[in-house]
């Protein structure tokens, strides 16, 4: 039986998806200051997050409208968000080694890719047969999530902004905790309510908090340029 979404419903969807794609372009804007290579790349999971958020919210909004269901539309999510989390978290790994002081991959693009098409073709073996073939993308979404989730709040940690850093592990078990709820509590129509809410707080805390924390990072890309032109010069 398909659930039925108010109009009001389907319209909040939109919230945490734009409240999340500010964030991470806050911290593509950041990351392609100090590495053009590493901005697109960032850039690039930023553009997979946004199709594969906005159709699954343009899919709700459809089925609020008419009832027309388009499964393109809610079964394209993980695999844009997947390989897009993957992306950023590599780009904002290399990007903070750069900061300290540590050499850049030679090849950043490698590993992220390498990883991405082991996740798909299981993906897409499991789907051969008839299976869940969703599980591996929800996994690799997940721990790219995860990850750029506490390097985030590390990042912050280490820069004495501890308030900031413990937002960013709300935000996490925020996310952790609807994902579970999504999976375990019938998905009556109080229930999408409270989780959609609860996401649209948690995608605006990241927001909020990529902004200041990127604000200082931006503050020390000069200074890590500067340093590598002159050991460069010398």
């Amino acid at each position: 039986m398909e659930m039925e979404y108010s109009l009001a419903l389907a319209l909040e969807d939109y919230l945490p998806v734009i409240f999340s794609l500010i964030g991470v372009w806050f911290l593509a804007r950041t990351v392609y200051q100090l590495d053009r290579g590493l901005g697109m790349m960032v850039f690039t999971g930023l553009g997979l997050l946004a199709v594969g958020g906005l159709l699954k919210a343009t899919w709700k909004l459809l089925m609020a409208l008419n009832g027309t269901d388009v499964p393109l539309f809610s079964q394209a999510l993980f695999p844009m968000i997947a390989p897009g989390f993957t992306l950023i978290a590599t780009a904002v790994y290399s990007y903070t080694r750069q900061l300290r002081g540590q050499s850049a991959f030679r090849w950043p693009w490698l590993a992220p890719l390498i990883i991405i098409a082991l996740f798909g073709g299981g993906s897409a073996i499991i789907a051969a047969n008839g299976g869940p073939w969703r599980v591996p993308l929800i996994m690799l979404a997940t721990i790219g999530n995860v990850a750029l989730l506490l390097m985030l709040a590390i990042g912050a940690w280490r820069r004495n902004m501890r308030g900031l850093a413990v937002g960013f592990v709300v935000v996490l078990l925020v996310i952790i905790g609807m994902s579970q709820m999504a999976s375990n509590i019938p998905q009556t129509i109080a229930v999408q309510w409270f989780e959609q809410i609860a996401q649209t707080l948690a995608q605006l805390a990241f927001c909020l908090g990529t902004w200041q924390l990127t604000q200082r990072m931006a503050q020390e890309a000069p200074v890590r340029r500067l340093a590598v032109s002159v050991g460069q010069a010398g």
